[in-house]
This record gives structure tokens, sequence and C-alpha cells, in this order.
């Protein structure tokens, strides 16, 4: 396993992203690459998660432990296809952002 990009939280590797104190009050969650179904990059103000430091709230997101979270301004939500998405808030968005790119299969439409 060829470690990618590492933070605090979040530890993305050849296979999969690792979203560390993820659930509560603490464990791991892992989500290979394979079974992300889509994942967008949103806006984060304090109205829409940015002052949400772990959990959720009325909506189907899930945030990761993240103190900083209030300083930050975007996220990544990851949709593996269940009800709940699990959001993520790395110390380099953008990085995270480009390997998902590259590691997540595009998504083809079938007729």
């Amino acid at each position: 396993m060829t470690v990618l990009y590492e933070d605090n939280f979040i530890v993305c590797d050849n296979d999969a992203i690792t979203i560390h104190c993820y659930y509560f009050p603490a464990g791991s969650k892992r989500i290979p690459y394979q079974k992300i179904k889509h994942f967008t990059e949103e806006k984060m103000d304090f109205w829409t998660g940015g002052g949400r430091v772990w959990g959720m709230g009325l909506s189907p997101y899930w945030f990761h432990l993240d103190p900083m979270r209030p300083f930050k301004n975007k996220c990544i939500i990851i949709d593996e296809g269940e009800l709940i998405k699990a959001v993520i808030t790395p110390k380099e968005h953008d990085r995270v952002l480009q390997i998902l790119q590259e590691n997540v299969p595009l998504q083809r439409l079938t007729l």
C-alpha cells in the first residue's frame, strides 16, 4: 500500500480513502475507490456544515471529526450509493480532490 496523501484525519492510498475519527466515539471508515459511486466538491459555510465539528444534523451527510472545519470553506461529499454520505474536509483539499479524480472509476451510463 502506497500512501498518496495523509493528514490527521484523511489517508489516501492507492486502493482507498480512510477517514479517521469517522465513527463516534472513535473509529475509522475505509472506502475503496471502486465503491465510490460519485463525489462532489462543495462550498461550505456555517449553515452548510462549516459549523459542524462532527456528526450530522437533519441532512443525510456525516461529517468526520475536524475541529478546524469552522475555518474551512470547502468540503468533498463521497457517495457510496447509501443513504448517508461521507463529508470530508482534508487539510489539502485540492490534493485529495485530485487523488479522487485520478482513482475513482468514471461512472458510465448504460442504456
